[in-house]
């Protein structure tokens, strides 16, 4: 019987791991994309030869450029946004039919039917009650019977584990 009680405050480090995780699909489209326009444009440049630049091939370098800024420094950007608000301390009850997480500044109690999707990475549980939104909870805050006892709770629950593949 799951009856969890915890404090921590999630870490900007943590943050940022949880939305590459959650983003992974997305960052490889994204990234493909990048290095496509990158070898397009320096294709369409250099293939020019000496006869001065190419402006299709700048513009598709330029794209590429800045969809690796918008890849590398827009999540440390949304993260700094975010800390302020989700790196705080916390408290999260774990029970069989729920969980509640507080803040100075919200609270939020969800059943876990409502709950879409559980991951379990190397160093955080991410609860999603919908598609874009998700709850960080570090493994760090779990002493060691309850961590074991939290993972095969969500793991009972249809969790995607480290590995990426679901626990059955």
């Amino acid at each position: 019987m799951v009856n969890i009680d915890l404090s921590y405050v999630l870490q900007p480090d943590e943050l940022i791991h949880a939305r590459l995780r959650i983003a992974r699909r997305r960052r490889i489209i994204v990234w493909t994309v990048a290095i496509l326009f990158l070898a397009l444009g320096l294709a369409l440049t250099l293939g020019r030869g000496n006869h001065g630049l190419d402006f299709t091939g700048s513009l598709c370098i330029g794209a590429g450029v800045m969809y690796v800024l918008v890849l590398t420094l827009g999540t440390r950007m949304g993260v700094k946004k975010q800390a302020s608000r989700l790196c705080k301390p916390t408290q999260v009850l774990l029970t069989v039919n729920r969980f509640t997480i507080e803040t100075d500044l919200e609270r939020g109690e969800f059943k876990w039917a409502a709950i879409i999707k559980i991951r379990e990475t190397s160093e955080a549980f991410l609860l999603h009650p919908s598609a874009r939104l998700f709850i960080v909870i570090p493994k760090r805050a779990f002493a060691p019977e309850q961590l074991t006892e939290f993972s095969a709770f969500v793991a009972g629950r249809g969790a995607v584990t480290p590995n990426g593949a679901p626990v059955v």
